[in-house]
C-alpha cells in the first residue's frame, strides 16, 4: 500500500497499465478512441500536406498520443487492489504509524485526496520524498478525521 516515491504504481504509463486499460474498455469506447484518433491523425497529415511545416506534424501527433496514454492508463489503475488506511493506521506514544512506519517529527503538512473522481484516495506526505499511501475513497473523511483528532498540529491540505 505505501509507495516510497511521488509516482503511484501504473502512474507512469507501462504497457501493463496500458494493456489493461484498453482491455477495461468498452467496445464503444474502443471504438470512439480509434475514429477520434483517426480523425485527428487525418487532420494533422492534412496540414501537414498543406503547408510542409515539420514542426505541425510533430507537434499535431503529441497530444492525440498523450490523450491515449492517459486515457487507457487511467483505465488500467486496478482500483479493487486498494487497501484499507484504517486498518494500519494507528497511534502509539503519541507518535502516528502507518503500518509500521512512523511519521517522522518533522512532518507539519499532509496531503489527502481522490486520484480521480471515482476513487481510490491517497495521503501524501508534503515532503519526505513523498511517501504515500493509496486507500479506498470510502475511508477519505475517516482519515481526515483521524489526523484532526491526533495530530493536530499538521496541516491537511485537501486535493
Amino acid at each position: 500500500m505505501q509507495k516510497p516515491q511521488i509516482l503511484w504504481k501504473y502512474q507512469t504509463p507501462s504497457r501493463a497499465s496500458i494493456t489493461l486499460g484498453w482491455k477495461n474498455l468498452s467496445q464503444k469506447g474502443k471504438l470512439w478512441l480509434i475514429l477520434a484518433n483517426l480523425l485527428w491523425l487525418s487532420l494533422v497529415l492534412y496540414n501537414y500536406s498543406a503547408r510542409g511545416s515539420e514542426f505541425m506534424l510533430v507537434s499535431g501527433l503529441y497530444p492525440p498520443l498523450l490523450f491515449t496514454i492517459f486515457l487507457l492508463q487511467a483505465k488500467g489503475f486496478p482500483r479493487e487492489s486498494v487497501g484499507s488506511l484504517m486498518e494500519v493506521l494507528k497511534t502509539e506514544n503519541n507518535r502516528i504509524f502507518i503500518a509500521d512506519y512512523p511519521l517522522p517529527d518533522t512532518v507539519r503538512k499532509v496531503v489527502i485526496g481522490r486520484i480521480d473522481i471515482q476513487g481510490p484516495a491517497f495521503l501524501q506526505l508534503a515532503w519526505n520524498q513523498g511517501h504515500q499511501w493509496i486507500f479506498q475513497l470510502d475511508e477519505l473523511q475517516q482519515v481526515r478525521h483521524f489526523f484532526r483528532q491526533h495530530a493536530p498540529q499538521i496541516e491537511i491540505v485537501n486535493e
